[in-house]
């Protein structure tokens, strides 16, 4: 299992790539698979404005303390 952590508040994000099945541990929300290299979307991606680049883009990923249990998808990501 690749593992990357920063965690802030204590918080991890743990997220399976629904591709190839990896395991993913940090305090930030992952873009895209460490293994499959499959990109990811934000949580909340349509309740968040639309990024005109890639710099807003990778802004609307989240860290572990501005995530609820209820931002997450139920089966593929958790807060732990």
């Amino acid at each position: 299992m690749n593992v990357e952590r920063s965690v802030g508040n204590g918080k991890i994000i743990i997220k399976k790539c629904h591709v190839c099945g990896e395991m993913i541990e940090s305090g930030k929300e992952a873009q895209k698979c460490p293994k499959c290299k499959k990109s990811f979307l934000p949580s909340n991606y349509f309740n968040k404005v639309h990024a005109k680049n890639n710099f807003e883009f990778d802004n609307l990923f989240s860290s572990s303390d501005e995530l609820h249990e209820d931002d997450l998808i139920k089966g593929i990501s958790v807060l732990w």
